[in-house]
């Protein structure tokens, strides 16, 4: 099957007339690294130059900080009305949750730390961080010590 070009019109533009219009620029995405906060917005230097731009409120603000703070570039989108900041450029791998709810990893230390309490539960066990105490609870509890295990207190009760 043939198919025929369209045929392209040329206009003649007269000289000392000004009907040259600017068209509005095309959206896209760019790159960026965070200078900091101004405002309700963010301060991004780019390859043209810094601008302000604001936070889409998909974005966790935390994560925009994580990414200044350690020199990560974050996503903008471009368009006629200007930059939108829409995320942050991933360069480390992350814990990863799979369909099944199940998390694996092997890291070679782990911390965690919070403010007012720390909990890890099972269906029938669990592990309590909170206000000073630890509170280890199951149906059965074992510890154990290839050379020894040493229970330092005060007080010791034992039911």
């Amino acid at each position: 099957m043939r198919t025929r070009a369209k045929t392209a019109t040329l206009r003649v533009l007269e000289p000392g007339r000004a009907s040259v219009t600017r068209p509005e620029a095309a959206p896209g995405v760019g790159l960026g690294t965070v200078l900091g906060r101004e405002g309700a917005g963010w301060r991004v230097r780019t390859a043209a130059g810094d601008l302000l731009a604001p936070l889409d409120p998909s974005v966790d603000p935390l994560l925009v900080e994580e990414a200044r703070a350690s020199g990560g570039r974050v996503l903008l989108e471009l368009g006629s009305a200007g930059a939108v900041l829409v995320g942050v450029v991933q360069t480390s791998r992350a814990l990863r949750i799979d369909r099944n709810g199940v998390v694996e990893a092997e890291v070679e230390r782990f911390s965690l730390q919070a403010r007012s309490e720390a909990v890890l539960k099972t269906v029938s066990a669990f592990l309590q961080l909170k206000a000073g105490e630890v509170e280890l609870r199951g149906i059965r509890t074992l510890v154990r010590a290839r050379e020894m295990a040493k229970v330092l207190a005060r007080i010791i009760s034992l039911n």
